[in-house]
């Protein structure tokens, strides 16, 4: 009688980033794309509160970061779904990339409604691009290191979350928020470069 076929052990994380390419070069994007994401929070809440003086304008701001990838969720998987994946990442990326530069125009009190315009329009735009990188990683990894993908993935949005703010705090606090939104903008080039060369077809 022939034995059943004994499933192969899940990977460690340092395994399936030495090991899997497309994986460590996609990883490695989300790093530095979720890094720029916190600097674009602080210098963002960090210029409402500078134009206006108001508690209320800045709890506006995180009311749209909510609710913008919420609106858009329910369509994100069906289009990741039925669309290039890789060509939804890049393009998500560079639309993200020009909206933020938007923000180097506001300096005046007036001028906070054009912030939480673009804070939709990229934080909605976010809300593509994260299902359908999730989407990507069976295509890029095996059945035994999807778990350990999806793992470490998780854990570096955590820890980029006081990182990234730790660091996007720093710099604007030291150089201004438009240097924080300039890096931010950096930062999606950086991740459509590593997603050029992780992602095919």
């Amino acid at each position: 009688m022939r034995s059943p076929i004994s499933p192969q052990p899940a990977v460690g994380y340092l395994d399936l980033v030495r090991r899997n390419r497309e994986y460590r070069l996609l990883w490695m994007g989300q790093i530095v794309s979720l890094l720029g994401d916190w600097f674009n929070l602080i210098a963002s809440a960090s210029l409402i509160a500078t134009l206006t003086q108001s508690g209320l304008a800045i709890s506006g701001l995180f009311v749209v970061r909510m609710i913008a990838p919420f609106l858009v969720g329910p369509f994100a998987g069906v289009i990741a779904d039925r669309y290039n994946r890789k060509s939804i990442l890049i393009w998500s990326d560079i639309v993200r990339g020009v909206t933020v530069l938007g923000f180097l125009f506001i300096n005046r009190p007036e001028q906070v409604w054009l912030l939480y315009v673009l804070t939709a329009i990229q934080l909605g735009l976010s809300g593509f691009f994260f299902p359908t990188k999730n989407a990507i990683l069976p295509d890029i990894v095996s059945d035994h290191e999807l778990g350990t993908a999806n793992a470490l993935s998780s854990t570096t949005w955590s820890v980029m979350l006081a990182l990234g703010a730790a660091l996007g705090g720093l710099v604007a606090g030291l150089w201004g928020n438009q240097v924080a939104f300039i890096i931010d903008a950096l930062t999606f080039l950086v991740f459509e470069a590593f997603a050029t060369h992780a992602v095919h077809g």
